[in-house]
């Protein structure tokens, strides 16, 4: 039964995986992306694949052979003249699936329309929960075989932004460029940095806070009291003065409290920043709760 039941799990993880979808950005010109899309169907089989195209409303409306920005023309002339460009983009979008269909494989389509496209990027994966992702490093023109950096100001933008539990791939001309790993260290350690924090301003949280230290202080005055009983049998040994000197430093130093550790190993600055302040907070939050125990 063991046996089975671990073996049913197994399979459980396995079709998590195989759900697990991947998100792919591509530009408005599928003849300049597919290269980048041939890429994606070949080295991600078994995966689900859900083709993303920001869609960036129009700014410039035509009118009467000259473009007008949309703030001083007629609400109805932009409103149609938009609809008619995102119509555009579904029908690239479509396009995109026939490549994939002829590939063999079933994948989806979503627009998403915003002024800025690494910014509907970034909204999309933190939306959706994306943990795999890829969108090109550059345009075709900047490929070269040594090209081993971003080259895209919207890459390195997403690149830089973007969730940490997403893991993200760069790609130009069907080619790897480089690769943001997931860093799932970071994102336990501030869970677990916000989920003391939920237990500290509990009010349940705060009664049982307040027993445990009241006890650990019982516990601190027994021990102080015995390693007291103690030294003085020491000093009387050793007979000196320095011997005791030594032990009330020794005593000061037990009585000053631990400074708090920070799992902040292998995390970016702003992520040590940001604990540092919130560990600050913690701090001043445990006194002003002591004090209202008291």
């Amino acid at each position: 039964m063991e046996f089975e039941g671990a073996k049913k799990h197994n399979m459980e993880e396995e079709e998590a995986v195989m759900d697990e979808r991947i998100y792919v950005a591509l530009g408005r010109e599928p003849a300049k992306n597919k290269s980048n899309l041939t890429w994606v169907l070949d080295n991600c089989q078994g995966y689900k694949i859900c083709i993303l195209l920001v869609h960036r409303p129009a700014q410039m409306i035509p009118v009467l052979g000259t473009k007008f920005d949309a703030a001083t023309v007629d609400e109805e002339l932009v409103r149609a003249y938009r609809e008619k460009q995102k119509a555009k983009t579904v029908k690239i979008l479509d396009e995109y699936l026939r490549i994939c269909l002829r590939k063999g494989v079933q994948a989806e389509k979503l627009c998403v329309e915003m002024n800025s496209i690494e910014k509907g990027i970034l909204q999309t994966i933190s939306e959706n929960r994306v943990r795999k992702f890829i969108m090109g490093a550059a345009s075709d023109n900047h490929y070269s075989t040594k090209m081993e950096d971003l080259r895209s100001k919207k890459a390195i933008f997403v690149c830089q932004h973007a969730s940490v539990t997403c893991h993200i791939r760069f790609i130009c001309k069907g080619y790897l460029i480089h690769t943001r790993e997931a860093r799932m260290d970071e994102v336990r350690a501030l869970s677990a940095l916000l989920s003391d924090f939920q237990r500290l301003v509990s009010p349940h949280s705060d009664q049982e806070s307040g027993v445990s230290k009241r006890n650990s202080e019982e516990e601190d005055e027994r021990a102080s009291r015995t390693s007291s009983s103690r030294s003085a049998s020491t000093i009387s040994y050793f007979g000196g003065s320095e011997a005791s000197s030594s032990v009330s430093v020794l005593e000061e130093k037990s009585n000053y409290p631990s400074p708090p550790s920070l799992p902040c190993t292998g995390m970016g600055l702003g992520m040590i920043t940001f604990l540092i302040n919130s560990t600050k907070l913690w701090q001043r939050l445990a006194i002003q709760n002591h004090k209202h125990g008291q």
